[in-house]
């Protein structure tokens, strides 16, 4: 018994050991010869395959310049910055929806107003409220007709707040929510750094509270009734962020200024200043961008630009480098390979009419004014803008620059050549039957001596797009029996301080003057109060002179929404009055290669490059 029970032992004991010693040789053991009667052959398990990872995709945008200071209060706002921020900010995602008076989120309140405090006045200008100060009184729920103001019989005047409610759950690109508190702290910035841009929105403003972690509060000054409420606070800045820094201190920062956070379809994750700005899809943002990765490489030089498209360095050509400028072989070269885009069709281009030269300020007299008054008769800027939009300079220029097939937005005309030609009779601009290619001569047209021939000067740059579109005026002025003499300058020269510079000194008879884009409506360029003259160190935009109280009324009242209902929404108080006769829009080209899927977006800061992919 005792042999039979040492043997097993000895067997459980070897068996052990054997399992043992398997088992810490983990995958790689040592090979060992077991009966086959006593275990079965290993089943083949085959390999499993391994998943080769798809590579990301990833978009190359290339910009003409280096964005410089990404810092949004910072001042400046170039193409390449705007192209950066299209991809760092989605503006349409901050609210839930936008405010307006019929959703009660925008409320018009009656208020009672004191002297010294800041009001919009009947002109449409913020200033001190005082004994006699001209105002929008409110009268039975709404605005009525200018009356001085007296602290003896106080008016009220309307005032109006509007609600905003963030997106729920809207988060910046580090994951930090973006709060109530983030609009706040931008206002304190654009209001201690006062940038020109920001001035006419900080003005109007009295107020701006945080209800809520979600809900913003905006106040405007009294008399301040705005029709657009989709700009009335300035985009958000994290304030976690910079805790305890002044605006200067934060533009500085390379947070603010080389990769500021956003609440957009990218975030930044490295950047090489004037060589590279690397993004990633910022994994906080609700929908799925197009793409994994977005590289901007900065590319000044065009053909090399040109060169990385065709080698797939570039996908994209950005607006910085400014392709409506290139030549209509260029951009055929460019369409033939992928989507060249245009927007921006805002006519900013215009003829504009010396109609009250800085001469006249003393008075006019035809015997002895060294010009003629040739625009102060409505009815003679309006034969002329019938002359230059029967067929749209437009369309022949542009028409003339851009690939065949380009598609181009109607532009309106103002009459036909015939109709102008018959006011211009009607005026007494009258033509020689015997010398039917001369210019016209008065005959009785009103402040002009008779037997004056209508000859007049053009300014305008020196670009090849200001001289094409000058020759065009000159065509079409000429077959209207009008005689133009052109001149180009140096932008230094068109643009020289007044009472020296043509333009700002209204010292012209026609200039072709471009303009930004501005807040408030467009007519806001020509009221009285913005005529450069000796009063005001020869500083404004009415270059034209242009000083009719109607107007001035009336423009006030397109931009009140108390007011707008008066006259009719939509008015086109250039149009109407023709300080300046709008001709060719400042258009912005940009180009996508064939690699690139726009889904029919038209806009840079707006397509599917930030948008879902597709599926």
């Amino acid at each position: 018994m005792k042999s039979s029970f040492v043997k097993t032992r000895n067997t459980l004991l070897a068996l052990l050991s054997l399992v043992f010693f398997v088992s810490a040789c983990g995958s790689n053991p040592t090979q060992v010869v077991v009966p086959t009667n006593t275990l079965s052959q290993p089943t083949q398990v085959p390999p499993t395959p391994t998943l080769t990872p798809e590579p990301p995709k990833v978009l190359n945008i290339c910009l003409a310049e280096d964005p410089g200071s990404l810092f949004r209060y910072e001042g400046r706002n170039s193409l390449a910055k705007q192209s950066v921020f299209s991809a760092l900010y989605d503006v349409d995602a901050l609210f839930e929806s936008l405010p307006t008076y019929a959703n009660n989120q925008a409320i018009k309140t009656v208020a009672d107003v004191k002297p010294g405090m800041n009001v919009l006045d009947s002109s449409g200008e913020v200033t001190v409220l005082k004994e006699g100060s001209q105002i929008h009184p409110v009268m039975e729920g709404r605005l009525g007709e200018p009356t001085a103001w007296s602290a003896s019989a106080p008016l009220q005047m309307m005032q109006v707040k509007v609600e905003y409610n963030i997106t729920p759950d809207l988060l910046w690109s580090d994951g930090s929510p973006v709060t109530s508190t983030d609009f706040l702290f931008a206002h304190e910035v654009a209001n201690e750094l006062r940038n020109p841009q920001d001035i006419w929105l900080l003005d109007r403003t009295t107020g701006l509270e945080a209800l809520g972690e979600t809900t913003l509060s905006w106040t405007g000054v009294p008399g301040f009734v705005p029709v657009d409420l989709s700009e009335l606070v300035f985009l958000p800045l994290p304030s976690a962020q910079f805790t305890g820094m002044t605006p200067v201190e934060i533009g500085t920062s390379g947070e603010a200024s080389s990769t500021p956070i956003g609440w957009g379809a990218y975030r930044i994750v490295d950047r090489t200043p004037g060589s590279a700005i690397s993004l990633e899809r910022n994994p906080y943002y609700d929908l799925n961008p197009a793409y994994d990765q977005v590289v901007m490489l900065v590319e000044p030089d065009f053909q090399q630009a040109i060169s990385k498209l065709q080698s797939d360095g570039c996908d994209v050509l950005d607006p910085s480098y400014h392709l409506e400028g290139q030549s209509r072989d260029v951009l055929k070269g460019l369409a033939e390979n992928g989507s060249l885009v245009a927007e921006n069709f805002e006519l900013v281009q215009q003829l504009v009419f010396g109609i009250q030269p800085a001469v006249y300020d003393s008075g006019y007299s035809p015997w002895t004014a060294p010009r003629q008054d040739f625009f102060g008769d409505l009815r003679t800027r309006q034969a002329i803008a019938a002359c230059l939009t029967a067929e749209p300079i437009a369309s022949e220029v542009l028409g003339a620059r851009l690939p065949e097939g380009f598609s181009l937005p109607e532009f309106v005309s103002m009459g036909t050549m015939e109709e102008a030609q018959a006011l211009l009779d009607e005026i007494g601009w009258l033509r020689d039957e015997t010398q039917p290619e001369a210019p016209r001569k008065a005959s009785g047209v009103q402040n002009v001596l008779d037997g004056t021939v209508f000859s007049v000067s053009l300014l305008s740059g020196s670009s090849t797009m200001d001289r094409e579109v000058s020759q065009a005026v000159v065509r079409r002025l000429v077959d209207c029996g009008i005689e133009v003499n052109h001149q180009e300058m140096s932008l230094s020269e068109l643009y020289a301080p007044g009472p020296e510079g043509p333009l700002f000194g209204r010292n012209f008879d026609l200039a072709l003057v471009s303009w930004q884009k501005t807040q408030g409506n467009t007519c806001e360029l020509y009221r009285s109060n913005a005529i450069p003259d000796s009063g005001n160190y020869w500083i404004g935009t009415n270059l034209a002179g242009l000083a009719d109280a109607g107007f001035d009324a009336q423009c006030v009242a397109v931009g009140n929404a108390g007011l707008a209902q008066n006259i009719g929404e939509g008015v086109d108080l250039i149009a109407n009055y023709l300080p300046a006769v709008p001709l060719v829009p400042r258009i912005s080209l940009w180009f996508a290669s064939d690699r690139v899927d726009l889904a029919g977006g038209t806009s840079f800061a707006d397509i599917q490059l930030w948008r879902p992919s597709l599926p």
